[in-house]
């Protein structure tokens, strides 16, 4: 996470269109949704990607 720690304090700096704030906002949700399903797997051993998961980081 060290390019995390570099990255978001610069981003006050600069003003997003609407445009980059929804392409953010989905990207950010693809990474939500991949780790909750990494998470299910460690905990679950259920490594089957699910329908909405495969749709969302397909883009659709």
């Amino acid at each position: 996470m060290p390019a995390t720690g570099r990255i978001v304090p610069s981003l006050g700096e600069r003003r997003f269109s609407e445009d980059e704030r929804d392409t953010v906002h989905r990207n950010v949700d693809r990474v939500r949704a991949t780790c909750e399903w990494i998470i299910t797997a460690v905990d679950s051993g259920e490594v089957d990607v699910d329908v909405e998961l495969s749709k969302l980081l397909r883009g659709e």
